[in-house]
């Protein structure tokens, strides 16, 4: 889990870093230099698998919380006595 949470913030850090600088290369670039484009393709490339890999981190910690849980579910708690009509 904790493998998990130190893996997802540095990934959504990293994705949004990605979009802001596909956007700059974007404004920037000349559609119909290949290079431009290509650089562009680059950033959307690297933009979409950090964003999968969040996706991915984050149901890996999802399913591993509910898996603990099931796991760590005690049984039911006895309830209190009641002491009033003991003496």
């Amino acid at each position: 889990m904790s493998f998990a949470n130190f893996v997802f913030y540095p990934l959504v850090i990293g994705t949004i870093i990605a979009v802001i600088i596909e956007q700059i290369l974007r404004r920037v670039g000349n559609e119909d230099v290949y290079a431009d484009v290509k650089m562009v393709n680059r950033a959307m490339a690297v933009r979409k698998y950090l964003y999968r890999q969040a996706w991915i981190f984050n149901i890996v910690w999802f399913v591993g919380y509910f898996i603990i849980m099931i796991m760590l579910r005690g049984q039911a708690q006895p309830q209190m006595p009641d002491m009033i009509w003991q003496g």
